[in-house]
This record gives C-alpha cells, sequence and structure tokens, in this order.
C-alpha cells in the first residue's frame, strides 16, 4: 500500500461515517445539491430472544457503568430497559423503547410525540447529541464494526419545550421534529433510522443551553440569506481533513468564525462542514455570547469552549480516547475470561452482502489497517507494557489529524469516569406492536 494510501485509508477509519447507501453522512455536488447517502433501513434489529429486545453485538454497545446518568422514569410513558449485548450483559443500550405504525405518517408522528414528551421529561435536552444507530451493519466487516454502527450525528435543542433537531446539512431533508426523511424515512428507498443514540456532554448548564437556543435561532432567522448566494456553512464533503487542519487555523478560530457567519458580521468567509463537526462547533459556540463572538479579534474568542479536543485514532496512555477505542473498551468491561476470544468477532467479515458497494469499498480500502489495530486490542487485554502499547498507539495515530467524527461522542461517553466528557443517555428503539409489548414486559427488570 503507498504512504498516501495509507494515509488516506487512516483518515477514512477514523472519520468516514459509515456508508449506508453511498459514503458517508452526505456529499456536496458542486452547487446546491448533495447526494444522499446516509440511507438507512429503518431497522431496530429486534431480537428473538425472551430476555433481549434487541439484537447488538458488544461492539455496538456501551458498558454498564456508562449508564449512571439519571432518568426521570416517572415521567415519560415509554419502557425503559437495560439491553445486554448478545455476547456479554456487563456490556449493553439502556433502551427506551418508542411504538410506530408502517406508515410514513405513523413514523413522522411516533417521532414527534417522543420529541415532546422526552423533552418534558428531561431525556432530551439543548445540547444533547442524536447520534444514528444501525444496527443491521453488526456481523458484516471490521470497518462498521470499529464504527460501533454509528452514522451520523445531530444536535438537540428545544422551542417551547418541545425538542427538535439541527443537523448539517442544513436543509429539509435532515432537519425538524426528528421526523424528516433522515430520521422517519421518505416513503420511498429510505426507511429512516429506527434507533438513535442520545448523548450529553458534561458540564452543559442552563446558561450553555440558553445561549445555544439563542444562536440556533439567529442561525435559522438568516439560513436562508448564509447558505443561499452565500454558501457559507454548506455540508462538508471531505471528513477526512476538519475544518481548523484545512484551512491552517486553531479550533477557536474556526469555532469564532462559525458565531461571525451566524450573526452575518462575515458574509464572505466559507466554512463547510459535516455533520459531527457542526455539531461539534455549536457545542463549543455555546459557550459566548454574540457580543464575545463580534468583539473577537483574528485569534478567535477567548470564551469558547470545546466539549473535548479533536481525538487521535487511538488513545495512547490512560488520560487519552481515540476514535477506534470504542469496541475496545466494550472489550474490557466484559467478563475477562471471555475477552481476548471475542476480538475476532470485530475483525471478522461476514455478511458484507448487507453491505453497499461503496461501503464494501472503504472498507476493504481500510482493510490493511485492521490487522495492526487488531494487534493492539490484542495487546492491550494481554497486558502489554505500557511503554509498548503507546508507541503503537501512536504509529496508528500518527498519520492523520486529530478530529470529530460521529463516533467519536460515544467514544467520549464510554471513558473512564475521570476523562469522560460526554455522558451517554439512552438509545431510542423505534419498534412495532409485538417488539413494544415485549419492552413493557422487560421493563419490569433492573435498569441502570
Amino acid at each position: 500500500m503507498k504512504a498516501i494510501d495509507l494515509r488516506r485509508a487512516l483518515l477514512l477509519l477514523a472519520v468516514q461515517p459509515l456508508v449506508v447507501a453511498s459514503v458517508g453522512c452526505a456529499t456536496d455536488e458542486e452547487a446546491d445539491e448533495y447526494i444522499r447517502e446516509d440511507i438507512g433501513k429503518g431497522d431496530a434489529a429486534t431480537s428473538s430472544d425472551p430476555n433481549r429486545l434487541l439484537d447488538v453485538p458488544f461492539y455496538f454497545s456501551v458498558p454498564k457503568s456508562a449508564s449512571a446518568l439519571p432518568l426521570n422514569r416517572a415521567a415519560y410513558p415509554y419502557p425503559t430497559i437495560w439491553n445486554g449485548s448478545m455476547q456479554a450483559s456487563d456490556v449493553g443500550l439502556r433502551v427506551i423503547a418508542i411504538q410506530q405504525g408502517s406508515s410514513l405518517a405513523a413514523k413522522k408522528q411516533a417521532r414527534r410525540d417522543m420529541a415532546a414528551k422526552l423533552a418534558r421529561a428531561g431525556v432530551l435536552q439543548d445540547g444533547d447529541l442524536v447520534l444514528s444507530f444501525r444496527p443491521e451493519l453488526a456481523g458484516t466487516m471490521a470497518y462498521p464494526h470499529i464504527q460501533m454502527g454509528v452514522t451520523h450525528a445531530g444536535l438537540v435543542y428545544t422551542d417551547n419545550g418541545v425538542a427538535y433537531n439541527l443537523d448539517s446539512p442544513l436543509d429539509s431533508v435532515y432537519n425538524g421534529q426528528f421526523d424528516s426523511a433522515h430520521y422517519a424515512g421518505d416513503g420511498a428507498a429510505d426507511a429512516g433510522a429506527d434507533a438513535l443514540h442520545i448523548m450529553r456532554p458534561r458540564g452543559f448548564d442552563d446558561a450553555r443551553r440558553t445561549q445555544l437556543r439563542g444562536w440556533v435561532k439567529t442561525l435559522k432567522g438568516g439560513l436562508s440569506r448564509i447558505n443561499g448566494a452565500r454558501q457559507q456553512i454548506k455540508f462538508q464533503s471531505d471528513y477526512l481533513i476538519p475544518a481548523f487542519a484545512s484551512a491552517g487555523k486553531t479550533t477557536r478560530q474556526t469555532v469564532t468564525t462559525l458565531g461571525k457567519i451566524i450573526l452575518e458580521q462575515d458574509t464572505t468567509t466559507k466554512q463547510p462542514m459535516y455533520c459531527s463537526e457542526f455539531a461539534w462547533h455549536m457545542l463549543a459556540l455555546s459557550a459566548c455570547s454574540p457580543q464575545e463572538i463580534r468583539d473577537a479579534g483574528p485569534e478567535g474568542a477567548a470564551c469558547v469552549d470545546e466539549v473535548f479536543a479533536p481525538m487521535p485514532l487511538v488513545g495512547s496512555n490512560a488520560t487519552e480516547v481515540g476514535l477506534a477505542d470504542g469496541p475496545l473498551i466494550g472489550l474490557k468491561a466484559m467478563p475477562e475470561p471471555i475477552r481476548l476470544a471475542n476480538v475476532g468477532k470485530i475483525f471478522e467479515t461476514a455478511d458484507a452482502a448487507k453491505l453497499s458497494s461503496g461501503h464494501r469499498a472503504v472498507s476493504e480500502m481500510v482493510a490493511p489497517l485492521m490487522m495492526p489495530l487488531q494487534q493492539f486490542y490484542m495487546g492491550t487485554l494481554a497486558g502489554a507494557p505500557a511503554e509498548q502499547l503507546a508507541g503503537a498507539a501512536m504509529q496508528l495515530s500518527a498519520q492523520m489529524p486529530l478530529n470529530y467524527s460521529p463516533t467519536a461522542f460515544i467514544v467520549q461517553a464510554m471513558a473512564d469516569d475521570s476523562i469522560r466528557t460526554v455522558d451517554y443517555v439512552t438509545t431510542l428503539a423505534f419498534v412495532g406492536a409485538t417488539a413494544y409489548q415485549k419492552a413493557q414486559r422487560l421493563a419490569s427488570n433492573p435498569v441502570p
């Protein structure tokens, strides 16, 4: 593999959102159009096992200890369960099941009802992240397994006590009350997303939530101009290099520029961003008032507050977590006797036919990197010397810029509590009547 191919493959592994129908979250064409790519099967992977609602492997799961954020279960009507993974109950998902009908109208209504009820209950709050999760990608190839089945990241905000989503691309295909084509389907090729992870940045207080709502309101008010003829924050088609790296700037500068664009103080700079990059920037911007952004100089506003720093591919020490560390963290949370035996499940190729041709192409491109990554996993679990692991981690991460993929948010939520910057709230699963009745029965079991 040529050096430039290796670098691109590393970047793809770290930051390319999963290909469900083509490649990534979405990509720009030359003008206003982009190609829909995160087209889903709307499959929450319901289980035939009487003790499990969803069939999810450990590499699509979080440690039970990551489900510590309290939920006001009495304040919403949906059943909540702990759904252990197929390999071990120590890792799984805390699932809120939501019943939906089969028609497009029914799916839209189920999501609007959810957005209102869970916002009132505090389960959905301003600044939360909603990650599109595709359980059907389990048992395919190593690449989607490493990405934990996450394909897209959106941002939650509230208006009059009801939750809405704001996503890049900033258009009606993605944005709404979780009832747009991306989330509910389009009644044709796209069946939507029937599973959504909810993540919450730590330290996001009422002041930040209020300022975020203000920034969202201002952006929406000026969007027809900002992304009309000016095309200033259109969708970024190149996930391989984040805005701060491609522009040779600091993240403080790119966050400040986004603020100035939203305020229409800057009407010339173009700063396109992919889905998770936009959400990350909006969260960092929420620490700032409009006046602080207006007054900021060329070095950027001092008020900018990153939820977490852009991440390497794999962590090299105890205070660092990497974009590809999620399944490894899950393995560490499983009983020790079965850890090493399950590593192979992450890296095996099984039903690759379930993937689109584009997704298989990306998976095949990063295939040469799977062996060293698997060896890193094995060495970590086997207790290899810290200096040896640190060297291997730095070699794996050396050829890519730090980044913030959709998967970054869930990996951050799985880190040790002392360094965790994001909390896992829950996973929403939209299911039919039979599965919903099963969830109601399972809800009598203990839930973290």
